[in-house]
């Protein structure tokens, strides 16, 4: 473990119980996070451009795709 670290942990330890459990929360949050699984910029304005264009199916052409599919 680095030095950092480690004096992160012992300043975290000296905090009370709730202020602990929101410190590993968010160390647990960040350990879970795989930037692999993120989206990049590029993605994100590609589905906000999607979403200005309003061109959404209805249930009816949804059920109708799926429908297909059963073939």
């Amino acid at each position: 473990m680095n030095r950092q670290l480690s004096e992160a942990i012992a300043r975290v330890s000296e905090l009370p119980d709730d202020r602990q459990q929101a410190a590993a929360a968010l160390l647990v949050d960040f350990l879970e996070s795989d930037p692999e699984n993120e989206l990049t910029s590029e993605q994100i304005a590609e589905i906000e451009r999607r979403l200005a264009e309003n061109d959404i199916a209805t249930d009816e052409e949804v059920k109708a795709f799926f429908d297909q599919m059963k073939l």
